[in-house]
């Protein structure tokens, strides 16, 4: 039970890393924001599993591997960011802003709490 992080950070990591490198409707991102906020999950994610995970029974080497997919993420990003709009079409910016906002506030408490 306690590689459940590991696996958490691989998964997180793969769902960013999807979402910036797909182009089909199912994995990939809407928009710019919500690129942000899966690099952001997948680097919490990243940390806790850094953090939480009994590297003494288990390789750190294993640790790239996530690693590995999310820099693939953030280079799929980078690559193409002008593709996407700032936020989704149809929906209010002023909400999605909001619920942004109270994403990265619960995500820095998740930090304070790990780390802190």
């Amino acid at each position: 039970m306690e590689y459940i992080t590991g696996f958490l950070a691989l998964a997180f990591a793969g769902l960013f890393a999807a979402g910036s490198l797909t182009r089909g409707k199912a994995f990939a991102a809407k928009s710019r924001l919500d690129l942000v906020i899966a690099a952001a999950d997948s680097a919490v994610v990243l940390l806790g599993a850094h953090l939480l995970m009994p590297w003494g029974s288990v390789s750190p080497v294993l640790w790239l591997v996530p690693v590995a997919i999310f820099a693939a993420g953030a280079a799929g990003a980078v690559l193409r960011w002008r593709d996407f709009p700032a936020v989704r079409p149809g929906r209010p910016a002023r909400r999605t802003w909001a619920w942004a906002a109270v994403h990265v506030g619960v995500l820095a408490a998740i930090v304070f709490v790990i780390a802190g």
